[in-house]
């Protein structure tokens, strides 16, 4: 899919099942993880993480190196610098203490995580040339046109599937309840935040095209190009993490 986040629409309808029995955070970067590959690599054909060996070499110690980045650092610092709309519903999960959870139910994690990459390689499977149901399923090797433009079905599927999968993460998230009166940030501390990331995602992305060139073909530069916005992001919360510890120590 070009639209990574997308996979995690099928794995939202299993988010309300008990923790003791299936991991929300292990489900929803299990189905995205072995794309990261793609972005932390900056070379959209890497794919180690979409080989059944590279579950466990890649993809499961990558996931819960994210879980942790993501719940630990990424979720505080990031929050506030939200739009309303968005930090409002996501701070329901602020007080979630993934450590002690991690600590007691690392299995459940874990296997949630291979349950997240398996929905991964289902889908793919239907919608990249090489996948198991392209070559089985004669429809999707079917030739059609789109705007002048020709294509197999099975590339289609790929922007029909995201698409849908976006309108499915919207549609689950805005049911989410709001949570109100929240500390709000100012509109010109956000646009520093968000400029910040945009600035070394663009340098990132600028020393990765004289290093370190891959010629990518088509929609494949976006691979590239989220990777780069995944340092930037990375590196303004790992600095505003960074200052906002320092502080606090000193006190």
């Amino acid at each position: 899919m070009p639209f990574t986040i997308s996979h995690a629409a099928i794995v939202v309808p299993f988010i309300n099942t008990s923790r003791k029995y299936l991991s929300a955070t292990g489900l929803i970067i299990g189905s995205m993880v072995p794309d990261f590959l793609y972005f932390i690599l900056l070379n959209p054909y890497f794919s180690g993480g979409h080989q059944w060996w590279g579950i466990f070499v890649y993809d499961i110690p990558l996931a819960l190196l994210l879980a942790y980045v993501y719940h630990l650092i990424v979720k505080p610092v990031v929050l506030p610098y939200l739009p309303a709309w968005a930090s409002d519903r996501l701070h329901l999960f602020r007080p979630f203490n993934w450590d002690t959870y991690f600590r007691e139910y690392y299995s459940v994690v874990i296997y949630s995580i291979i349950l997240g990459v398996l929905t991964h390689f289902f889908l793919d499977s239907f919608t990249h040339e090489a996948g198991g149901f392209v070559s089985r399923i004669h429809f999707l090797q079917k030739d059609v046109t789109i705007w002048r433009h020709p294509m197999k079905m099975w590339y289609l599927m790929q922007y029909l599937s995201s698409v849908a999968g976006l309108l499915l993460m919207l549609y689950f998230f805005l049911k989410l309840p709001r949570v109100n009166n929240l500390p709000k940030v100012s509109l010109q501390l956000k646009a520093r935040f968000w400029i910040t990331v945009a600035v070394i995602s663009g340098l990132v992305l600028l020393v990765n095209e004289y290093f370190h060139h891959i010629n990518c073909k088509g929609m494949d530069y976006l691979a590239t190009a989220l990777g780069g916005v995944f340092y930037g992001l990375l590196f303004t919360v790992g600095w505003y993490w960074w200052v906002t510890y320092s502080s606090r120590s000193m006190r």
